[in-house]
Order: C-alpha cells, then structure tokens, then sequence
C-alpha cells in the first residue's frame, strides 16, 4: 500500500518525452525507454535491457555474480561482456542498492559514457537516501527517476539536470 502511495506522489510530477529539454535525455526516452520491445515482466529489467541495445553496451557490471540476469542478458545480447571495472552499464538490484557509494569511490568504474542503473530507488528509506544523495553527487550530472529504477549519467558536457519519466 506504501508503494502505491508513493507512486500517485511521483505521477503528478513526472512527465514524458514532451516535458524533456535535453537532446540526450529525449533521445533516451523517446528511442529506449518508450521503444515497443518488451524483454522482461520487470520494468526495471526492462530499462536494463532496452538501455544495453540502445546505447550498444558491450561492458556490463553486476554484483553478487547474479548468474540468473547474466544468463538473460546473454541470450539477447551475446556480445556483452561482465566487467569488474571500466563499465558501460552497472545494474545495482535492489539487494545490492546500499554498495553503490562503493562502487563510485573507486574511479576505474565509471567514464564519462557509463550509465549506472539503480533497481527499486522508492523500495525503502534507505534506498530513498541512497537516491537523494546520488543526486547531489558532484561527480553525477544527469538522473533519470523512473520510480521503479533511477538510471544515473556523469557526461561531463552535460547540464547538471535531474528528470521524472513516466513508463
């Protein structure tokens, strides 16, 4: 019920492709989160899956060797690669939210073009912290709040701008 609650406060203030004024952000949105292709019941999984063919990611990082997701990703993208450092994309589910601080301390993780994919950023207070805090991080420019996943940017050409999508 808490949950449910928390989504009707995040619908009034998100929005979709129309309320986007970054040439990035709308490209993400309009050509990988609102592409047709369904991969996974999960929305989350879906954001993953739909990011990996959008942005071509070929370095993957998970933690806790989560062989299940890694057998799903390998069946629709055979080229992807898992990494321990110099990632493409890194997927925190939501067990693993709390490691993120981490996993950014240690630079050899994260480029410029590396997109890091937080699961269930609304499951708890503590991801909710989590969350809030990444926001701020001076080394973040661009989030993405989907309510059911946050996807975090650290393009450096771009604005520092903090986005609600509705998917």
């Amino acid at each position: 019920m808490q949950q449910l609650l928390k989504h009707l406060k995040f619908l009034p203030s998100a929005t979709n492709q129309h309320g986007v004024h970054s040439p990035f952000i709308y490209g993400y949105v309009t050509k990988c989160l609102y592409r047709k292709k369904k991969y996974s019941s999960s929305k989350s999984l879906n954001v993953l899956f739909k990011s990996i063919a959008y942005f071509g990611s070929e370095r993957i990082m998970l933690q806790d060797n989560e062989e299940e997701l890694k057998g799903l990703i390998n069946k629709n993208f055979p080229e992807a690669k898992f990494v321990l450092a110099d990632a493409d994309i890194i997927y925190l589910s939501k067990k693993n939210i709390s490691k993120v601080e981490t996993l950014l301390s240690a630079k050899k993780n994260i480029h410029n073009n590396t997109l890091l994919l937080l699961d269930g950023i609304y499951e708890s207070k503590q991801s909710e912290a989590i969350w809030k805090a990444l926001k701020n991080d001076p080394k973040v420019t661009v989030t993405v709040d989907m309510f059911y996943c946050g996807a975090v940017f650290f393009r450096e050409e771009q604005a520092k701008e903090h986005f609600k999508i509705r998917i």
